[in-house]
């Protein structure tokens, strides 16, 4: 597994995933979201994506519970 922080890559050893929580259970939607919380504070740095032109708001992701969509202006902003 790679870790993206302070601008550096830290690899680790596979990670071995031995237990979960099954689609349906009340708690999977939350805890995904809660996971995904390091993610978007990454995606919303990185000054990528698409600027709503009237509030000037820069949107470089949507993401509605197991659905992530990635927005930016050029193939590269995507990589």
């Amino acid at each position: 597994m790679q870790l993206h922080a302070a601008w550096k890559i830290t690899e680790t050893d596979d990670l071995e995933i031995q237990h979960g929580i099954f689609q349906g259970n009340s708690l999977s939607p939350l805890l995904f979201c809660i996971s995904l919380i390091p993610f978007t504070g990454q995606l919303n740095k990185m000054n990528t994506g698409y600027e709503e032109h009237t509030t000037k708001t820069e949107v470089s992701h949507l993401l509605y519970m197991d659905d992530l969509k990635l927005i930016g202006n050029t193939e590269e902003e995507l990589q």
